[in-house]
């Protein structure tokens, strides 16, 4: 019993991990509806610069702040200069485009800053807590990422549902034509949704690093994973995002516990395949009119 809790606290740990970079790839999709497959690229590069950025002030939140502005400088950068020129273009042709973003990010982290792994100082102690006379794998610095990964749902969903520029991000992204004869502005939409999108994976960067060790292919797996909890979730729905994100890292856990480490990748794609056969809109996902 005490082992199968074990795993348990290990894989909310994990989801929270898995849910953070959903929650971008989900961002990307509602204001823009594109699948953002250079988010793990965007979110090693900004990782790389909150890095630098430490070792030179030693300061963490510091670190935090400038990943975020390089975040959402660098998410404006990709749409203006990658994005918005493939926008007539069928759907596949803008997943091209992020797949060579994210070649060209992990190419020039390479050269800048090698293809070593490097450690990320974490803010609070990693060490899980002790109680009952034993160490329970669930640490403060958990705590810190489940917490933030909440408050980030539940801030987006508010901009999303109670603000004008959410609803017009969101009109934007639905109907550009119908949202435009509206007085909406749909190409600055699109580009603060792209700037808000790099700036939330920048801070799935710093808090996953911790944990993954940041090197320019650091982030693949974890990009892989969020992109099956969030399309099982709804690839509409931040809950859907987190939810299916921690369920993920649970059902991997139990799977890497009692069995080879080896089928977790094989479980996370029959979920995914499950999930597209039963319900390609995802759980939480719907395909009807909505008003924005």
């Amino acid at each position: 019993m005490v082992t199968f809790l074990d795993y348990l606290l290990g894989g909310i740990t994990n989801g929270a991990v898995i849910a953070l970079m959903a929650i971008a790839l989900v961002l990307v999709w509602r204001s823009t509806r594109v699948v953002n497959f250079a988010q793990a690229g965007q979110a090693m590069f900004t990782t790389f610069i909150a890095l630098a950025t430490y070792s030179n002030t030693g300061n963490w939140f510091i670190a935090l702040i400038v990943a975020i502005i390089a975040g959402a400088v660098l998410g404006f950068i990709v749409h203006l200069l990658v994005m918005r020129p493939v926008r007539g273009q069928d759907s596949s042709g803008a997943i091209i485009a992020t797949f060579g973003v994210l070649i060209a990010l992990q190419a020039a982290a390479s050269m800048i800053w090698g293809v070593d792994q490097r450690s990320y100082p974490p803010l609070l102690d990693v060490v899980g807590f002790e109680a009952f006379g034993r160490t329970w794998p669930f640490a403060p610095y958990d705590a810190l990422v489940l917490g933030a990964t909440i408050a980030l749902v539940v801030g987006l969903s508010l901009m999303f549902t109670r603000t004008s520029i959410g609803l017009r991000m969101r009109a934007a992204a639905f109907n550009p034509t119908a949202a435009r004869l509206s007085g909406v502005r749909v190409a600055r939409m699109l580009a603060l949704g792209w700037a808000l999108a790099g700036a939330i994976g920048a801070v799935a960067g710093v808090l996953v690093a911790p944990r993954l060790s940041v090197s320019p292919y650091s982030m693949d797996v974890l990009l892989i994973l969020a992109f099956t909890a969030a399309v099982i979730g709804g690839l509409d729905s931040l809950v859907g995002a987190v939810s299916f994100g921690i369920g993920t890292g649970l059902v991997l856990s139990l799977v890497t516990g009692y069995s080879d480490p080896g089928n977790s990748s094989i479980v996370a794609l029959a979920l995914l395949a499950l999930n597209l056969l039963l319900k390609p809109e995802g759980v939480f996902g719907h395909h009807h009119s909505r008003a924005v």
